[in-house]
């Protein structure tokens, strides 16, 4: 009788452990069905209405619109003089006059700021560059985490499963005599555990899903994009936004140097005067005079320090800009040998998932009969998942080389809708995402 009741629980047992999907990570797909060009399509779509991105176009857009100031002649002086004289003979005279006088700016000093306003659009562009790699980069990584996070709750909840139905058997064995209570208490810590360790999951994905949608300026239930990442084969390291900034720069030193160097250049301005005396009404005399001023540049060798300091502002920047192209380039190998690690575990994830499956049920079997030991079991089963767990994690590692990616390769962003008043909406039209 106690033998009929072990084997009808070890078969109901073998039954749930049939039903449960290999213990392999399921795949990161972004979403059942879809491709990873419609995945960049979403990821773009949401990230170009982020906050910061914004902010970031806008210091762009006020750059530009002050280049065209930058250059300017500066406006010109007018004025007037009236007064009375009383000569040595006893006559008064009136005397009054008008004038009109233009400053012109130091020989190079408007090529000079024109190259300075040009620098800081560059300047600006590659901030904005910079700001939407970081969130990328940002967004990416957090779904990334969220996904693995996800995965790793699946692998927990096949083990919780199996622990479930050996704890079946088990109690099956104490009333038949045949086991420990020790045993069916190592079950149900090792169900606990898991328990916990499913808990915590949860808080990980509610976590990760808080930081992109904060990233992207989202409501709370509102969906997040799938994962995205740029192509290692496809980036382009000397147009990273690090090497961008250093090469704009580079442009702004050689702009204060070319206006330090016009300093020392003088000042001029030319102007136009009218003047008049009259002695009564009958007598009056007209002057017209076409006027020159320029200062005398005495200190011209003080402003050559400032050149030498700007020059060396570009040696400096020259060297960021090669230092910046080497680390994309270290950075796109890293992602590279992560993509590789992690294609290995999967393969060998898979290859011990494929063994220790036969080899679980047979110990199953042998637990029901007496002759394997409730510690076997659960060795087996951390084993699984952990096999399971190395290609999450190795997964992750990919995903997170591939992400900072964006860092190197920011995607280019889809002009956002505008409202009345000239602000850019950021939480009313949301691209349909895969998410929770």
């Amino acid at each position: 009788m106690r033998r009929i009741i072990l084997l009808a629980v070890v078969s109901t047992m073998l039954g749930i452990a049939a039903e449960v999907p290999a213990p392999t990570a399921p795949a990161p797909a972004p979403a059942a069905g879809e491709d990873p060009a419609s995945a960049l399509l979403q990821f773009r779509a949401a990230l170009a209405r982020a906050p910061a991105i914004a902010a970031a176009r806008a210091r762009v857009a006020g750059a530009e619109q002050a280049q065209v100031a930058a250059g300017v002649l500066p406006d010109p002086m007018v004025g007037g003089d009236i007064g009375r004289e009383r000569t040595r003979m006893g006559e008064e005279m009136t005397m009054y006059g008008a004038m009109i006088e233009q400053a012109l700016p130091r020989w190079g000093e408007r090529d000079a700021m024109r190259q300075t306003a040009r620098a800081q659009v560059s300047l600006e562009s590659a901030s904005v560059a910079a700001v939407i790699g970081e969130h990328a980069a940002e967004v990416a990584t957090g779904v990334a985490e969220w996904m693995a996070a996800r995965d790793t709750q699946v692998l927990v909840r096949q083990s919780r499963v199996r622990i479930t139905a050996l704890r079946e058997v088990v109690r099956a064995r104490i009333a038949a005599g045949g086991a420990m209570i020790g045993d069916q208490l190592a079950l149900d810590t090792k169900a606990q555990q898991l328990d916990l360790q499913l808990a915590d999951l949860e808080r990980r994905q509610a976590d990760a899903l808080a930081m992109v949608r904060g990233r992207l300026g989202l409501r709370p239930d509102a969906p997040v994009p799938p994962f995205a990442a740029p192509d290692p084969a496809t980036i382009r390291v000397e147009a990273n936004p690090m090497a961008r900034t250093a090469a704009a720069m580079q442009q702004e030193a050689q702009a204060m140097e070319r206006e330090a160097e016009a300093r020392g250049n003088p000042e001029t301005a030319v102007g136009l005067a009218w003047e008049r005396e009259a002695a009564g009404t009958d007598e009056q005399t007209d002057k017209v005079a076409l006027t020159f001023r320029m200062s005398l540049p005495i200190y011209r060798s003080a402003y050559g320090g400032a050149a030498d300091a700007a020059r060396t502002r570009a040696r400096a920047a020259r060297h960021e800009a090669s230092g910046a192209t080497w680390m994309a380039r270290s950075q796109v190998s890293r992602a590279q040998r992560a993509i590789a690690q992690a294609q290995q575990a999967q393969r060998t994830a898979d290859d011990i998932a494929a063994r220790t499956r036969t080899e679980y049920d047979a110990v199953i079997q042998q637990v029901g009969s007496g002759g394997a030991t409730v510690t076997a079991s659960l060795n087996l089963l951390d084993m699984i998942t952990e096999s399971g767990m190395n290609a999450v994690m190795a997964r992750l590692d990919s995903q997170m080389a591939l992400a900072e990616l964006w860092r190197l390769a920011p995607p280019d962003l889809p002009t956002t809708a505008v409202a009345d008043d000239g602000d850019q909406t950021t939480d009313h039209h949301q691209p349909p995402a895969t998410t929770p």
